[in-house]
């Protein structure tokens, strides 16, 4: 299959980068984001991006900061509240006017759905592979404990 070295989006262009025979992925940086800040299609099997790949992938580049604050909104509101299961340090590193979270990566699949994930967090849940949260559309609705990656799609 013939597939695509980039995809050109209002504001970015995805470059098609090395990946198993049967994923393909394709990412870039975003401007305007912080140190780590990418966007990336990931299409398994591997073939073009579909539409919705497509839509959703070009929405969070062109808000990608307000995105990446909304999911830091969501992470402190769903982790420190009442149901979260954080300890009292990892409560007050969350709660704190700087949560320790940085390197947001949103990856799109082909159906459109997509995770704004946290490469860095300074959070026990986020230890090794970061912390993740799970959009519909442009809403924030679950977070996604990364810690058993075998555990995702």
């Amino acid at each position: 299959m013939d597939l695509p070295d980039t995809i050109d989006l209002d504001g970015a262009t995805l470059i098609r980068v090395d990946a198993p025979d049967d994923i393909a992925c394709w990412t870039a940086g975003i401007d305007g984001g912080d140190g780590g800040a990418t966007v990336s299609i990931i299409a398994e099997p591997a073939e073009e991006p579909s539409a919705e790949a497509r839509e959703a992938a070009q929405g969070i580049v062109s808000d990608f900061a307000a995105l990446s604050d909304a999911a830091i909104r969501y992470l402190v509101d769903e982790l420190a509240g009442p149901h979260g299961a954080l300890t009292d340090e990892d409560r007050a590193l969350l709660t704190a006017e700087e949560p320790p979270l940085g390197a947001p990566e949103a990856v799109v699949w082909q159906d459109g759905t997509w995770m704004m994930r946290f490469a860095e967090c300074g959070l026990s849940i986020g230890e090794e592979y970061g912390v993740g949260v799970m959009f519909a559309g442009s809403r924030p609705v679950a977070v996604e404990d990364l810690s058993d990656p075998d555990e995702l799609r």
